[in-house]
């Protein structure tokens, strides 16, 4: 009893700890398989906050699917986007991802309550992904990434996908991922990067150099948008009048980004957009719900489905919204350039905790207080709100 308690409920905090330290400890690993703050944030941060919360896939009187977000479309997400940065090539990642699948179908079951695997035989999927990395990239940094995207990837195949037909014998409600952190998906993941990182070669840089790397990255983002160029310490000198000893660490990103303030969207033009956008996506939610006749049950998961995809979409594509672009402000990365995917849909999986922080309270004290004006989901996604002719 005991045991199976600390595997379902202790287990999976631990391992986010654990992750969480080898970010901070080694950042430039990790950074150079693509896992920076913004994919950690995603993970832990983004998870957490929406493990209670799913997006329909289908629906259709007594029948539901549906897929959890911090459970499911997170995990999915960063395992494509592992695929993208990493350029895997699609024979070992196809094949990888066949064995785990194969192997996860084995340990399943279909019970009423769903699809489930028993202790412990659901370590065999990340377990086995973990050592067909370890075959293929042996310590390369390439094997966490590998090993966490054959194992997401092939879970919810063989998990779930290849299940659907039992469970769609007899009316059915359910979501895939839908046990949030503590799901197989989200586990087995987790599992798999932890014990592909331990035999990896690892960098670390010093203290100082660490402090000068975060200064120049600073400086040259700040200089783009102002326009100025040449070494860091000038563009420090240009932009706040003193030289880059006689700044605190601390105040830098402040005194670096007064000159340039007023090129930040302002915060009352966010509210208004964001105002403008919600007029938009409420109808829409309730007309598809009254459309097709459905249970109340599948009204917020409607809701944050159109959100996501509205609001992910737009600025992806276009780099604002409607209701941005009615108030002339877009969305682009820390650096001032368009923003990706996994940037626009990290600052938008995150404005669902926001909703819950005193209904967007604490982001509007934090665009108000932060130097790029940024909210919490661009604080974790590194993006920012421009001026669209800045």
């Amino acid at each position: 009893m005991l045991l199976e308690i600390f595997i379902a409920v202790v287990f999976p905090i631990a391992l986010l700890i654990a992750i969480s330290l080898f970010f901070f400890l080694y950042p430039e690993t990790l950074e150079e398989i693509g896992f920076g703050k913004r994919e950690v944030g995603l993970l832990i941060v983004g998870s957490a906050s929406t493990m209670f919360f799913d997006l329909p896939l289908f629906f259709y009187q007594n029948y539901f699917l549906a897929l959890n977000i911090g459970g499911a479309l997170i995990p999915i997400v960063l395992a494509f986007y592992f695929i993208k940065t990493n350029s895997f090539s699609f024979v070992r990642m196809a094949g990888a991802t066949f064995l785990v699948a194969l192997a996860t179908y084995m340990v399943t079951v279909v019970t009423p309550s769903g699809v489930v695997s028993y202790f412990p035989f659901y370590f065999l999927p990340p377990i086995l992904s973990f050592l067909i990395a370890l075959l293929l990239y042996f310590r390369h940094p390439k094997a966490c990434a590998f090993s966490y995207t054959t194992s997401t990837l092939g879970v919810i195949i063989g998990g779930d996908f290849s299940h659907l037909p039992e469970l769609f014998t007899e009316p059915f409600i359910g979501s895939m991922g839908g046990a949030g952190i503590y799901d197989m998906i989200y586990l087995a993941g987790l599992i798999s990067f932890f014990l592909s990182f331990i035999p990896i070669e690892k960098k670390r840089l010093s203290k100082e150099e660490r402090r000068e790397w975060k200064i120049r990255r600073e400086a040259y983002y700040a200089g783009r948008l102002a326009g100025v160029g040449g070494d860091y310490k000038g563009i420090v000198k240009v932009l706040t009048g003193k030289s880059v000893d006689e700044i605190r660490f601390y105040r830098l990103l402040t005194e670096l980004n007064k000159p340039i303030r007023r090129k930040y969207a302002a915060p009352w033009k966010r509210i208004i957009a964001f105002l403008l956008d919600s007029f938009i996506i409420i109808p829409s939610s309730l007309a598809f719900f009254l459309i097709y006749n459905s249970e109340e049950y599948v009204l917020l998961s409607l809701f944050l489905f159109f959100q996501i995809v509205y609001f992910t979409g737009l600025e992806w594509y276009f780099g604002a919204t409607v209701g941005k672009a009615v108030m002339d402000i877009e969305v682009r990365n820390v650096a001032g350039e368009k923003a990706d995917f996994i940037t626009v849909f990290t600052r938008n999986i995150i404005r669902i905790l926001e909703f819950f922080m005193l209904f967007y309270m604490i982001s509007l004290l934090l665009m108000i207080l932060t130097p790029k004006m940024q909210r919490l989901g661009d604080l974790i996604a590194d993006s920012i709100v421009m001026e669209a002719k800045a």
